[in-house]
Order: structure tokens, then sequence, then C-alpha cells
């Protein structure tokens, strides 16, 4: 059985936006909840994360995968900004 641990990277464009809607102060509570692994966005897909009623569009820019040894590996999801918002 494989052990699969996922990150979240954001480029600067995207980490100022997603601490917009979610400052890490405001609320100890808030948390982003994604599919399961077998579910994972590819690349060029569009998630929409934030509080309820204030979701805004990032897009899965990179999606890699990291051999940690035996049956253990790491998924990071890259999000970025869709380029109007830059």
């Amino acid at each position: 059985m494989s052990n699969i641990q996922l990150d979240i990277e954001w480029t600067e464009a995207a980490s100022r936006k997603i601490e917009k809607l979610m400052p890490r102060n405001a609320n100890k509570d808030s948390y982003l909840a994604l599919p399961p692994v077998e579910c994972l966005p590819m690349e060029g897909d569009v998630l929409f994360l934030g509080p309820s009623g204030k979701q805004q569009p990032f897009i899965v820019a990179e999606r890699q995968y990291h051999h940690d040894g035996d049956a253990d590996w790491t998924i990071i999801l890259i999000l970025d900004v869709p380029q109007e918002t830059h």
C-alpha cells in the first residue's frame, strides 16, 4: 500500500490572492478542502478555493510527483491565478 502526501505550493500572485481571501490570522479553523488523491486535478484545471460564497479561481500550473522511497510519494500541486488577474 502506498503512502501519498499532498502538498500545495502557490505562485507569488496566487499566494497574495489566497491571503486576501483567507488571512492566516483571521480564523485558525480555516482550511482548503481538496478532492481525494484519485480525483486530483491535472495541469490546466481550475479550482475554486476560498470561504463559502467568496471562492475564486486558481489554475493548476504544475503537478509534480516525488518518490520519497519505498511506497511513499508526494504529489505537489502548484497553483496560480488566471492571467487576467495577475
